[in-house]
């Protein structure tokens, strides 16, 4: 059984949907659950952006507030909830902080890129192909 499950989110659906089946397996086992979301570092800046008297967020603001509030939605699921961040691309942040976690376990949603012939979102193909530990795809379109 998992001791370390570890689930990536960015706001969609599918995410939100991977993460609720993240939760009730850390329920189920008793794991640690981590929730990250990944900020692109060819996006992100860390300079506040201002806008009239409105502060915008800076992308890794976004990120975290993301990751904190899918966090929070979990809480009555699972008791060990932690919000992380990471930095790059979503597919290789999952797996550089699995494997900096030591995760048994990584959950991800299937969502579904556009075109023909992609039958899993880029970000679980990533995970699929490079990860450290179990991969789990929740069936969330």
């Amino acid at each position: 059984m998992p001791k370390t499950i570890l689930v990536g989110v960015d706001g969609s659906d599918s995410a939100r949907q991977a993460a609720q089946t993240a939760a009730e397996l850390a329920a189920a086992t008793g794991a640690r659950l981590h929730v990250v979301t990944a900020v692109d570092e060819r996006t992100r800046t860390e300079d506040e952006v201002v806008m009239g008297d409105v502060r915008l967020l800076t992308p890794g603001e976004r990120a975290e507030a993301i990751a904190a509030e899918v966090a929070s939605s979990l809480s009555g699921i699972t008791a060990e909830v932690h919000v992380g961040l990471a930095h790059g691309k979503p597919g290789d942040a999952l797996v550089q902080v699995a494997k900096d976690i030591g995760a048994d376990l990584i959950v991800v949603g299937n969502r579904r890129v556009q075109g023909i012939g992609r039958i899993l979102g880029s970000v679980a193909t990533d995970v699929a192909h490079h990860a450290p530990c179990d991969v789990y795809i929740v069936k969330t379109v």
